[in-house]
């Protein structure tokens, strides 16, 4: 069966596409190359990183708040690199690790919801606690990851649209109802409601670049593989997959 392009599709009518992710690098990993693209067709992207990932690291010598600023400075290049600009790279500074699906959290992303008023919101999976990639690969869902595809959801509808949700944000210049109903969920790879982006060899490269920035987690070569791992296509292509949700 021929994989179709469902990149016109979902974005043909779109111009401002939030990305909610719980890392910095969960971004290129999970939708680098589709955020590529899009930033190419002319999209407005803007990233919104819960936490710094300040906890990620092996080494015991370091300590979390240089680890943060270490892992900032490396996602800021990525950003540059995907094409993101500076006024849409948001970091919610939250602690690694401490992602919770609660109202504090959820008020946090429900204020950049109503400045920004996306048209579809990428996030993660909300749903699987181990992640099926194929017979042979399977991986454990990071916590965080969990409770940010949940709190996505749960900022999107229906907090950032009832007035009576967060009041005093409609103080800010900018801020207003807003209601997002359809959603791209990564590391999904086998769900009915999956869909694939096309991705091109040089978009596939962008995400390479973006993802080897975060030296402090990838080298080049380790993100090549990530890249290839996550793209490469039977037919010869490149695609990322997502869960595609479009919400009553």
């Amino acid at each position: 069966m021929k994989t179709k392009d469902s990149f016109n599709k979902i974005f043909s009518n779109k111009n401002n596409i939030l990305v909610v992710m719980a890392h910095p690098d969960d971004t290129e990993i999970y939708a680098g190359a589709t955020i590529a693209r899009l930033v190419q067709e002319g999209k407005i992207v803007r990233v919104v990183k819960m936490t710094l990932g300040n906890r990620g690291c092996r080494q015991e010598k370091i300590t979390e708040k240089d680890l943060g600023k270490i892992r900032q400075e490396e996602d800021e290049e990525a950003m540059a690199v995907l094409g993101i600009k500076p006024e849409h790279n948001i970091y919610l500074g939250i602690n690694d690790g401490e992602v919770e699906n609660n109202l504090e959290t959820i008020g946090k992303l429900v204020r950049q919801i109503r400045l920004f008023k996306p048209d579809i919101i990428i996030s993660h999976n909300p749903e699987e606690m181990i992640i099926k990639f194929d017979a042979v690969n399977h991986w454990v869902n990071h916590r965080d990851h969990l409770n940010t595809a949940k709190v996505a959801i749960n900022a999107a509808y229906p907090y950032s649209r009832d007035l009576l949700f967060f009041p005093s944000q409609f103080k800010e210049k900018g801020v207003s109802s807003h209601t997002v109903t359809e959603f791209l969920l990564g590391d999904y790879y086998n769900h009915p409601e999956t869909v694939y982006i096309e991705v091109s060899e040089k978009q596939a490269e962008i995400k390479s670049r973006a993802q080897a920035t975060h030296r402090s987690q990838y080298t080049l070569e380790h993100a090549k593989s990530s890249t290839d791992f996550f793209t490469k296509h039977p037919s010869g292509k490149r695609f990322e997959r997502f869960r595609y949700v479009k919400a009553d």
